[in-house]
């Protein structure tokens, strides 16, 4: 009986171990298989920006150079000292690093063979940075990265957004959300508004230029990412937000608590300035601007408007169709606007299909060195086609076509598929528009400034074999100008009060004439 009790016992703890054991075998499979499933599910992000980036960037790359890229932006993203090398580079730092101190540093040494598979390369590089983290990460966050050190490796204007920024950047030209109408930036580690706009929530509830947001709906604004407190104070129209803020003289915070509402960000502003001279100014290409430029037009005609100055500076560009929409609104039907091409030589034409009357009053279009991309293919149609005087500075030079490619999980690349050229076959790229008439701005004593950057300056830029790049000496240019101090504008209006330039016949002779007067005014610029 008593060895009879001691079996059945013998058994019981055998069956208990074994369940324990099974489940601590499940339960560590399941883990490892639920783990694996995660790492595949970013692989397949990853693969999918890679396929994307292989067919459609503006020029041939090596696949090779995309994985180095992606490696070093994944490594890169986890601390200061972490890097990655090449394989030329770990050669190098095998016969030079005698007293180097070398910290997490990972060779991609199998990416020396042609033909290699990228994506195990860039596995086998995943999985050394996993298990030599002294810390958890997040595979996506690991992913991410990649993606952005490979776009990184392409040139200045490939990008990588987020869920949550593609998100904004959706927002942005839309040019329609619910809001409270503020701008805001961090500054010195605070969350700092830097512009209302009128007649908005913010602007109604007495919020200031300067402010600092302490709270948002009680939750504190330190450390937090600049994306995630603009999506906490964004929420549909007629919900509330609360903010927290501190003002400079202020002893304590003050809460303000606001109600939503759409906030419309309007891409064009227009006016009478005298004369009979309209002026309209387009600060980005969005998706209204086109319909907005319209309605602007009509307003200033019914008002009897004689000429037009049209003023892109500052414009950093947008939408390729807005663009053309608003230069088929200024020169005839079937004009060619620009046209694209990608690394093939593969020509896409965007050509005035509209058959409405298009303006025909005397135009000027004023530019500089922030008027980039969109802005740059109006200006270029316009002088192309003699519809416009160009005055101003060089512009930017930014003569590269990026479009937007969503990825499955909801993030997005930003990514340079062509280039564009002007009617007559130029290619702006890194060289600019060269205004018919130069006009530089002056600066006067203790005036702030800022110096100029165009994209000749960047690193990385995209070449432009066929154009030779403008000489442009480094300048410094007027943080703030006023209209009564705005010498290019005001250069602008002295040649649209002068007769001869209201004459539509102007001889090739007289149009020279007028430069060199222009350029002989007071205030006028230099050839």
């Amino acid at each position: 009986m008593k060895k009879m009790t001691e079996k059945r016992t013998t058994l019981l703890v055998v069956m208990i171990l074994t369940v324990v054991i099974t489940g601590v075998i499940i339960n560590i499979l399941l883990k490892t298989l639920e783990t694996e499933a995660e790492d595949y599910k970013e692989l397949q992000v990853f693969k999918e920006a890679l396929t994307i980036v292989q067919k459609s960037y503006v020029e041939d790359i090596q696949s090779k150079e995309l994985i180095h890229g992606a490696i070093k932006g994944m490594v890169g993203s986890l601390d200061a000292h972490s890097d990655a090398m090449t394989p030329e580079q770990y050669r190098k730092m095998q016969v030079d690093s005698k007293g180097v101190r070398i910290s997490k540093l990972i060779s991609t040494a199998e990416a020396e063979v042609d033909g290699y598979d990228e994506l195990k390369v860039f596995k086998d590089a995943l999985t050394v940075v996993k298990k030599n983290l002294e810390e958890d990460i997040q595979p996506k966050d690991l992913v991410y990265g990649a993606i952005q050190g490979m776009m990184m490796s392409l040139d200045p204007h490939s990008d990588f957004m987020t869920p949550e920024q593609y998100k904004e950047m959706q927002v942005d030209t839309e040019g329609e959300f619910g809001g409270i109408g503020i701008k805001v930036e961090t500054k010195d580690g605070m969350l700092t508004v830097f512009d209302i706009l009128d007649d908005t929530p913010a602007f109604k509830a007495g919020i200031k230029e300067g402010d600092k947001i302490i709270k948002i709906n009680n939750e504190s604004t330190k450390d937090m990412r600049h994306e995630d407190a603009v999506s906490k104070m964004r929420g549909a129209p007629s919900t509330t937000v609360k903010v927290t803020v501190h003002r400079e003289g202020w002893r304590e915070t003050k809460d303000f608590t606001m109600r939503r509402e759409t906030i419309t960000i309007s891409s064009v502003k227009s006016k009478m300035l005298g004369d009979g001279i309209g002026y309209i100014k387009i600060h980005q290409f969005q998706r209204q601007t086109a319909s907005d430029f319209s309605s602007a037009l009509s307003r200033l005609m019914q008002v009897n408007m004689k000429a037009l100055i049209l003023d892109l500076r500052n414009n950093p560009g947008g939408l390729l169709y807005s663009a053309v929409d608003v230069t088929s609104q200024l020169i005839p039907s079937e004009k060619l606007v620009v046209y694209t091409k990608d690394r093939n030589g593969k020509k896409k034409e965007y050509i005035n299909r509209k058959n409405h009357p298009h303006l025909t009053v005397p135009m000027i279009v004023i530019v500089n060195d922030g008027s980039a991309s969109a802005s740059e293919i109006v200006a270029g149609a316009l002088k192309d086609w003699n519809r416009a005087t160009i005055i101003g500075t060089v512009t930017y030079g930014k003569g590269s076509v990026q479009t937007v490619v969503p990825l499955k999980d909801g993030s997005a690349l930003t990514l340079t598929t062509a280039k564009y050229y002007t009617p007559k076959g130029i290619s702006i790229q890194a060289t600019g528009i060269l205004p018919d008439i130069l006009v530089t701005p002056g600066i006067t004593k203790g005036q702030p400034v800022r110096p100029v950057t165009r994209e000749k300056d960047l690193e990385g830029h995209l070449a432009n074999a066929t154009m030779r790049q403008a000489n442009v000496s480094q300048e410094t240019v007027a943080v703030i100008v006023d209209e009564e101090t705005d010498v290019q504008l005001q250069s602008a209006m002295k040649l649209l009060k002068s007769q001869i330039f209201r004459n539509p016949k102007l001889t090739s002779s007289q149009h020279v004439w007028l430069k060199l007067c222009l350029n002989q005014m007071p205030g006028g610029g230099n050839v």
